[in-house]
């Protein structure tokens, strides 16, 4: 009969390494919580759009307009190249013809104007002798003209004449490449910025789209994306009165907003930290890039944004700064994308739309207002009451809240249907989530007839919403982590030690101790990782640590489909449930862990190839390279110590007895040369 003294030892050891184990696992889910909550800033609030001090930007391009204007166009055209497009929804094939073209544009002031080079793109039904409608099209940072021919073949499809051109720096364009000195721009704006130099070439552009006499000016469309979206809401600011629409995809401004999240890339292009930003920066310099001191101009034509919430340039916080610098908002739309990034599909449609109500004079896009939204206290915590009017003409598909719950990592938007409880009043309600977290939601207005149009409210919030089930969910995350480690712990312990061969049973219990020490503070590692950088940009300081992954890219809809909502839980429950296995088969669980730091490391070559990155002649090169961060390694090595762990396992507890080795060829004992010692007949034979 054992005594109570050794009961009481055997019964302290189990609990101490199930208390360890679990301390292990809570205290770093917990660390996830708080960082994801530090991440996810929660303000909507507009900071004044009055211009401070001397700088206004409308004024300046006012009377900067006149040198544009004063440069001559020159412009030549060249050769002549066949296009086809296949449309992806209706498999049309179309037939373009694309004329190259070069015309000078000025430099930053003080220096010789530089050549552009682009094309002039006609439909399949163009005729010279009509006047016909025109686009502008501009392309982002570091791409080309031709890139703008994907989203130029929208407008082609619909008989407009498009011209994509190089920005300066950018293709066969000549003047300055952009880099993070132009880009961040100290100096003066008309000497240095790079942005001045696209802006003056977009200028340009709309001069040379007026001066063709098969064009209709008053039918003059304005759209680009990133970098070219950018240049589209500057351009429609200062020269709207000549512009018929102006359509801005992935980028907004209220740039400053920027401040509340320092893994958005503005801060690797501009190559300084949030930390390295001076206050005068925001006050003065950033006011010459911030589109939203130029959206407020009366010039400004009819603009929609296509946007997505998780863009990795700009914040979804600047999304409502942006609309409310607007003066004349109910010719102002949002096309707001849920879990969408820096590219967006299925956009064709609503621009259609977008451009017949101002170019044809149909029906106008929805007006949503939010009348009322209200927190209650129910069973299950906070339930939100939303309602909502819309006012429109045609007829209504759905009206859906699209909303978030902020704090709980790995959440998607998801999509409620509210119901119409009046004519054009739709209410619903929203419940919390599965734990106490900041939402963060909008209205998505989906119109009857062409698929996928829709249009957007500004982003709300009502802040916390207090959920009920926060308690139950960590005891019950608790529970699943400390039950099975202590029921493995407890088994191993009396199997391997307490049962074990006397002579032996001292050297069992001291490497017993030493491989649960090393089991913890390995898995400890796996889990820290998840807080360290695993993309870290050459640039600006920009890091994204594997909270960031789960928040943005594991909740991309686009590329993981119905998975996306679960992705960060399966995750994570494999990763909990692999460390406890850690406890009893540690080479295994190393293999299972090891296969997604290898596959990321795989993965990333992939992208940073295709970015262009490594291409010393590209744009991008300017900006420095992409790596690895130290997060994915320490997952990589604390994988791989794992798996070495197990074969010192399966090492000791041969020598002592404990288990046999296996002699097949493809065994790991054969591999590594793990072999039974002498042993007289009566050694009991106990396996792993």
């Amino acid at each position: 009969m054992k005594s109570k003294p050794r009961k009481k030892l055997k019964w302290t050891i189990y609990l101490t390494i199930s208390i360890f184990f679990v301390f292990m696992f809570v205290f770093n889910i917990y660390n996830i919580s708080y960082l994801n909550n530090l991440y996810d800033k929660h303000e909507f609030n507009a900071i004044s759009i009055e211009p401070s001090g001397d700088i206004n930007p409308l004024e300046f391009w006012q009377d900067e307009m006149k040198r544009a204007n004063d440069t001559d166009l020159d412009y030549d055209l060249g050769e002549n190249h066949d296009l086809t497009y296949t449309n992806p929804y209706t498999g049309k094939v179309f037939k373009f013809e694309a004329e190259e073209i070069e015309f000078e544009s000025p430099n930053w002031r003080g220096k010789d104007p530089i050549t552009l080079h682009g094309y002039l793109i006609y439909p399949e039904d163009f005729n010279s002798s009509a006047k016909n409608p025109a686009v502008l099209c501009m392309h982002g940072l570091n791409g080309n003209a031709n890139v703008s021919f994907n989203m130029a073949y929208q407008y082609l499809e619909e008989g407009f004449v498009v011209l994509c051109h190089s920005h300066p720096g950018h293709g066969e364009s000549e003047g300055a490449q952009p880099d993070p000195e132009n880009f961040y721009a100290e100096g003066k704006f008309y000497e240095d910025a790079h942005y001045y130099l696209t802006i003056m070439g977009a200028i340009q552009g709309l001069r040379l789209l007026e001066n063709l006499s098969y064009l209709d000016t008053s039918q003059i469309v304005v759209t680009g994306g990133s970098y070219g979206a950018l240049n589209t809401m500057w351009l429609s600011s200062i020269a709207g009165e000549r512009i018929a629409a102006a359509i801005p995809y992935i980028a907004i401004g209220d740039i400053e907003k920027n401040k509340l999240d320092e893994t958005k890339l503005l801060y690797w292009v501009w190559d300084h930290s949030l930390d390295e930003i001076p206050d005068e920066f925001w006050e003065e310099q950033c006011r010459w890039f911030d589109p939203k001191y130029y959206l407020k101009s009366d010039k400004l034509p009819p603009i929609m944004w296509q946007i997505g919430t998780n863009d990795e340039f700009f914040v979804e916080e600047g999304i409502n700064g942006t609309f409310d610098a607007v003066e004349h908002e109910e010719e102002a739309f949002l096309q707001i994308y849920p879990d969408g990034h820096h590219g967006l599909p299925f956009f064709e449609n609503t621009t259609k739309y977008f451009l017949d109500y101002v170019l044809k004079g149909k029906s106008a896009p929805p007006e949503i207002d939010v009348k009322d939204h209200k927190k209650e206290f129910g069973i299950l915590g906070d339930i939100l009451s939303i309602k909502v009017e819309v006012d429109c003409k045609e007829d209504i598909k759905s009206v859906q809240v699209a909303y978030r719950y902020l704090d709980i990592i790995g959440s998607c938007w998801e999509l409620l249907d509210l119901e119409e409880e009046d004519k054009d009043v739709y209410e619903g309600i929203l419940n919390p989530g599965v734990i106490t977290s900041n939402v963060h939601y909008y209205i998505i207005v989906t119109l009857k007839g062409e698929e996928n149009v829709w249009f957007s409210s500004k982003i709300y919030t009502p802040g916390i919403m207090l959920s009920n089930s926060t308690i139950p969910f960590y005891i019950g995350l608790i529970a699943i982590i400390a039950i099975p480690v202590f029921l493995i712990v407890r088994h191993r312990y009396g199997k391997e030690v307490l049962e074990a061969d006397g002579a032996h049973k001292e050297d069992l219990k001291k490497n017993f101790y030493i491989e649960m020490g090393f089991l913890g503070t390995l898995n400890a590692a796996f889990f820290i990782s998840i807080l360290l950088p695993w993309v870290v940009f050459e640039m600006g300081n920009v890091t994204w640590n594997h909270i960031y992954i789960m928040n943005n890219l594991f909740t991309w809809k686009l590329i993981f489909g119905v998975f996306a909502p679960y992705l960060t839980l399966i995750f994570l429950l494999s990763w909990i449930l692999t460390s406890q296995l850690t406890l009893k088969y540690p080479m295994l669980s190393g293999l299972c862990k090891l296969w997604y730091p290898l596959f990321v490391l795989f993965f990333f070559g992939l992208i940073t190839l295709a970015m262009g990155s490594t291409d010393p002649e590209s744009p991008a090169s300017n900006f420095g390279g992409i790596y690895l961060g130290f997060g994915l390694y320490m997952m990589l090595f604390s994988s791989l110590a794992l798996i070495i762990l197990g074969i010192w396992k399966r090492k000791y507890q041969t020598k002592y007895g404990v288990r046999i080795p296996k002699t097949k060829w493809y065994n790991v004992d054969r591999w590594f040369k793990i072999k039974a010692p002498v042993r007289s007949a009566e050694t009991p034979e106990k396996r792993e």
